[in-house]
């Protein structure tokens, strides 16, 4: 109908070839961050933190990509396991300051060696002259998917419309 097919054929879909490296990245880091006791969220928030102590809450969720309740069960897992802190008790519209502690240093560095090799597998497989281009159109990709919500225009996702 209108010349467009029901249906994506995976095979020549950028959005599932993308997912797929996704899965396949998130899979091959969760098993080398494993070796830490570590997964590929707590990792990120570990990492965010030595770059930036005490950020929020929301921002950790917003940077990790995960949701708000997950971040609280994140954070919440990480301070139990001794690798962060929260400081301070919480005051109505106040965050608590979470940071780093000496041994959550001390694991995100041993960690890194980890994700560095599956970084080091993506930067191979794109010759030099490519590494630029493929994360300039990653990120104007994803400029472009994220700019009507910026905007605060949400298309229409209804079939047919």
């Amino acid at each position: 109908m209108f010349g467009v097919d029901s249906h994506v054929d995976p095979g020549q879909s950028m959005g599932f070839a993308l997912k797929r490296l996704q899965q396949a990245l998130r899979s091959r880091m969760d098993a080398g961050l494993a070796r830490y006791g570590l997964t590929t969220p707590q990792y990120a928030v570990l990492a965010l933190l030595a770059d930036q102590p005490g950020i929020s809450n929301a921002e950790l969720a917003r940077r990790a990509f995960v949701t708000p309740p997950t971040m609280i069960r994140i954070v919440t897992t990480l301070a139990e396991l001794g690798l962060l802190t929260r400081q301070g008790t919480p005051v109505e519209g106040r965050a608590r300051s979470t940071r780093l502690t000496e041994e959550g240093r001390r694991r995100l560095n041993a960690a890194a060696r980890a994700v560095q090799q599956c970084e080091d597998l993506l930067r191979e497989q794109a010759g030099p002259g490519e590494r630029e281009l493929v994360l300039r159109w990653l990120a104007d990709c994803a400029d472009r998917l994220e700019a009507p919500q910026r905007a605060g225009v949400f298309p229409d996702e209804r079939p047919g419309r």
